[in-house]
């Protein structure tokens, strides 16, 4: 069976994921410091990129998130904006 996605770890906070072309898959993500969290997905290298996604998370709550072979397209990058006081754990999935 072939590989459809690859996982990149998230740092806890705001990250640059990848740079160029690339297929969104997905995100799992917990909240790691006991504070409400939203974590929203960029097609671009910082937040003036276009939002694909975005997560809402409750005190050392989690999310997990799978779009699938097909995915969603970011023709720039991938960014991650980590909204609020909180941080997070977990990963980007990208095809």
């Amino acid at each position: 069976m072939a590989v459809s996605a690859r996982t990149i770890a998230l740092t806890g906070a705001d990250q640059l994921v990848c740079t160029g072309g690339a297929i969104y898959r997905g995100i799992v993500v917990r909240e790691t410091a006991a504070a409400v969290a939203v974590v929203r997905v960029y097609d671009g290298t910082t937040t003036a990129g276009t939002l694909i996604d975005e997560v809402s998370l409750a005190a050392s709550g989690s999310a997990s998130l799978w779009y699938g072979d097909g995915g969603i397209w970011c023709s720039v990058g991938i960014f991650v904006d980590v909204v609020g006081p909180a941080a997070v754990e977990g990963s980007v999935r990208v095809g």
